[in-house]
């Protein structure tokens, strides 16, 4: 994915929700008004959630992936949506709650694509900096520009 396919129309900069299902209700909305998802977004983004969590638990701010299989994605995109206070999702690894900053929401059409991808944005976990810079920002260009070259 390249940085021209991160939309501004779906960065969601300090939100606050009072369950995950309220943020992906939103997110959705959001997403089908802009044509990137189908109908379906909504209950396979949740069903997925349930079953394969995203959320990963880093040193000082915790982020999901959420995604849904490529047959629900009209076209190629990331939603972003950061949360000073958290929005609860499960832990990956442990299925326990975590309270989580940042959502990396892929949408990709190409299943062979989901890996690569995932691959290049976990490689900027491990850099407490720019998911603080992300978290903080209140400008979505500053933060598609903090992205740029993780994502190229």
């Amino acid at each position: 994915m390249e940085l021209e396919q991160l939309d501004n129309n779906i960065i969601f900069l300090n939100q606050e929700f009072a369950s995950r299902e309220e943020m992906f209700k939103f997110i959705s909305h959001e997403l089908l008004k802009n044509n990137y998802v189908t109908e379906q977004y909504l209950e396979k983004v949740i069903q997925r959630e349930n079953n394969h969590p995203t959320g990963f638990k880093l040193k000082t701010l915790n982020v999901a992936m959420p995604h849904v299989d490529c047959e629900f994605v009209r076209k190629n995109g990331m939603f972003i949506l950061t949360s000073k206070k958290g929005i609860i999702f499960k832990n990956a690894e442990t299925d326990e709650d975590l309270s989580i900053n940042i959502v990396f929401g892929l949408l990709l059409k190409e299943s062979d694509t989901h890996l690569t991808f995932l691959m290049k944005l976990a490689s900027s976990f491990g850099n407490d900096s720019i998911l603080q810079k992300i978290v903080e920002s209140n400008n979505k260009i500053e933060i598609k520009n903090i992205l740029k070259d993780i994502l190229k």
